[in-house]
């Protein structure tokens, strides 16, 4: 990992990730997402949509708003791709999860937080593809290779 963000690290450790549909790097850089659902009018069927909106920084986000941050809590079960430790769980609303990765330090790499998915409950790893199962059944496929292609299914 490049130069690690000292703050983000601090709020990290203090259990803490911004409350935003996005992904927030160790270094301080965010990439923010634009999440939204779809009702086919013929079926009734909801279609989840999760797409990179742009980058941007911690420090730029609590530039316009110092309360980004929110509690989460690790559920059991940490998974291990390569060097990293991949950890998952809830927000502090109850529709809220996330998703995150540390070194073994406990030093945060990535995190990626989803305002709609219920806790993640569970995650394994399929060929560089970490598959996360939310609490209501929502299934969250990320890309290990490249965290913004994220796919979404109810």
């Amino acid at each position: 990992m490049n130069e690690k963000n000292t703050h983000v690290q601090n709020k990290w450790k203090d259990g803490l990730l911004p409350g935003i549909d996005g992904i927030v790097f160790g270094n301080g850089d965010v990439m923010i997402a634009n999440t939204y659902c779809v009702m086919d009018s013929d079926t009734k069927e909801h279609t989840r949509h999760w797409h990179p909106l742009c980058d941007t920084t911690i420090t730029s986000l609590e530039k316009y708003e110092h309360d980004i941050w929110t509690n989460i809590d690790i559920y059991h079960g940490a998974i291990m791709y390569g060097e990293q430790i991949i950890v998952f769980g809830d927000g502090s609303m109850g529709n809220e999860g996330f998703v995150a990765s540390t070194d073994k330090n406990g030093d945060l790499l990535w995190g990626i937080f989803f305002t709609f998915s219920n806790p993640i409950l569970s995650a394994n790893i399929i060929h560089d593809e970490l598959i996360c199962v939310s609490e209501c059944e929502i299934q969250i496929k990320i890309q290990l290779k490249d965290l913004t292609k994220i796919s979404i299914a109810m």
